[in-house]
């Protein structure tokens, strides 16, 4: 019995030992996708757009992991977020088949304001509470007008273990991704891309 008892013991602080001792990353590139599926649109007038972003979120990391009164773990991103979200919009309005310039001066301009995009998660002892919110506004301006649309992402669960910050990357990529696809596809904002 006794023997049972060292090697389950010697096993249990052994795996402590594994835990203590492995790396959790500080950091983390989000890489958005679209599906494949895209309706190129027939422009009878075409229009160059200028497309340029901002980043106005108040918390600049991805990540936050709360285990009760400690001290927040948070995760950066190694790679501009707000960059990646652009150049994914700017490469699927392009296959789209509108036009993109360079000229900062020209009328018809595309502004993506990333509003919010941070996973929240709440570590106890057995089990983790994961809730990822992600907010992006996209401004359409002309001399004349202006359009702006908000679109909004949301996912909560509940979780046995301790959170991993690679499951936890990979479902704020799916999110992200989700909410993109939301951008280009909403009727709305594409008749408005055709129209002003």
């Amino acid at each position: 019995m006794n023997t049972y008892l060292l090697k389950i013991s010697a096993f249990l602080l052994s795996t402590l030992f594994l835990v203590a001792c492995s790396s959790t990353p500080t950091s983390l590139a989000l890489t958005p996708k679209l599906d494949g599926k895209v309706a190129t649109n027939d422009i009878q007038r075409p229009q160059s757009w200028l497309i340029k972003s901002k980043d106005l979120r108040t918390a600049r990391y991805l990540i936050a992991i709360s285990s009760g009164d400690d001290v927040a773990e948070l995760i950066n991103e190694s790679s501009s977020t707000r960059l990646a979200i652009e150049k994914t919009l700017q490469n699927h309005w392009q296959k789209q088949g509108h036009q993109f310039t360079d000229n900062q001066d020209n009328s018809h301009q595309i502004e993506v304001q990333l509003v919010k995009l941070l996973a929240e998660v709440e570590q106890a002892t057995l089990s983790h509470e994961t809730e990822i919110n992600a907010i992006i506004k996209i401004q359409l301006k002309t001399n004349l007008t202006t359009y702006s649309k908000t679109f909004r992402s949301h996912y909560e669960r509940t979780s046995p273990f301790s959170a991993k910050v690679d499951s936890l990357g990979t479902q704020l990529n799916t999110q992200l991704s989700q909410l993109l696809e939301q951008i280009v596809e909403d009727e709305e904002l594409n008749s408005k891309l055709l129209s002003l």
